[in-house]
């Protein structure tokens, strides 16, 4: 702008100088109107910036890391005045990290008019970006002066992480650890005698002590009462959010190697509980992971969390979380090439 306004008073200076050199009627008009233009530059933009507004439409709620992330910003002119142009500010933020990155979008709109610009991001970092206006300015008709005009709308998109199926050993001893839980399998019997998976007919290996007394003197044969196998979280994954600080490339790391860890055991059918320390609200998250679609829920929840500092506060409360509960493993994930079982590095996982 200071550009510019630095030419148009060079030409006003210029035409003085014609004026009181050739003393001629065309240079007293000109030097008339460009002295006057400033106050019709003045009203002009005065009244445009207050029927003219920017908004975020067509946001994408997802995207992923990588990739490109489309968003429609639209300018309306509700004034019956033409623009010679506008440009608006666009930023990006990452809401872990606090990194962003701006950019600004050019364009014209006609009097009584909407123009929509398309404006792309790619981000190398996954969380929660926030898409932000901050400044509109509009240019009056020969584009010298220009008038800013505040944004405030503030728009969410969500970037997930890229992660696949690691090599991970299940062991027999994983398999069959009996935790406590509400709920039980459909397809397999298990030893909790407080829930029944079915009752059948007697088979010669069958124990005695499974035998169904009062059925079988109703049925007049042997029946088996098979008791419920209880589906509870045999591992417990700890999400260490303390180690990565506000590294947004680190945050990234640990979230991509949850999410592949816990989609693994979900395709292994092992039920597992991801937890970690939430330092906003000073408490610790739990999250049961019995499929897919838990897995999915768990990666929405953790792309939203905010940096914690506190190591020692984080490890306190996972301390007293699960003082007294047993799991058949314990996973501490700390970020890429961090991951922790029961206290030890593996180069294979053996759950």
């Amino acid at each position: 702008m200071v550009k510019r306004i630095c030419g148009y008073l060079m030409v006003v200076i210029l035409t003085c100088y014609w004026f009181f050199l050739y003393d001629k009627s065309s240079a007293s008009w000109l030097l008339a109107l460009e002295i006057i233009y400033p106050v019709f530059s003045f009203l002009y933009l005065r009244n445009v910036t207050k029927k003219t507004e920017a908004s975020l439409v067509q946001i994408q709620a997802m995207g992923e890391k990588k990739t490109p992330v489309r968003i429609g910003v639209q300018v309306k002119n509700k004034s019956m005045f033409h623009h010679a142009g506008y440009r608006l500010q666009i930023s990006v933020k990452n809401g872990f990290s606090g990194r962003t990155m701006s950019k600004w979008i050019t364009g014209v709109t006609d009097g009584a008019a909407e123009t929509i610009s398309w404006y792309e991001f790619i981000s190398n970092e996954c969380g929660s970006m926030e898409i932000s206006l901050q400044k509109l300015r509009v240019y009056d008709f020969l584009g010298i002066f220009v008038r800013t005009i505040r944004q405030n709308q503030i728009a969410k998109v969500a970037i997930w992480p890229e992660f696949a199926l690691i090599p991970v050993e299940i062991s027999r001893r994983t398999r069959e650890f009996l935790a406590e839980a509400d709920d039980f399998s459909t397809e397999k019997s298990g030893e909790d005698p407080s829930e029944i998976y079915q009752i059948r007919e007697y088979q010669e290996q069958d124990s005695v002590h499974k035998i169904h007394w009062k059925l079988s003197a109703k049925e007049d044969d042997l029946m088996i009462k098979e008791s419920g196998f209880p589906l509870g979280c045999v591992v417990l994954l700890w999400i260490d959010f303390s180690e990565t600080g506000a590294d947004g490339v680190k945050f990234g790391q640990l979230v991509e190697t949850v999410a592949s860890l816990s989609m693994t055991l979900a395709e292994e059918k092992c039920i597992h509980m991801a937890a970690w320390f939430e330092e906003k609200n000073k408490q610790v998250v739990k999250q049961k992971i019995d499929g897919e679609e838990a897995v999915y829920e768990l990666i929405q929840r953790l792309i939203l969390q905010e940096p914690c500092l506190e190591k020692e506060a984080a490890r306190q409360y996972y301390e007293d979380s699960f003082r007294g509960s047993t799991f058949s493993s314990t996973v501490e994930i700390r970020g890429r090439d961090a991951i922790l079982v029961n206290g030890q590095k593996q180069d294979l996982l053996q759950l």
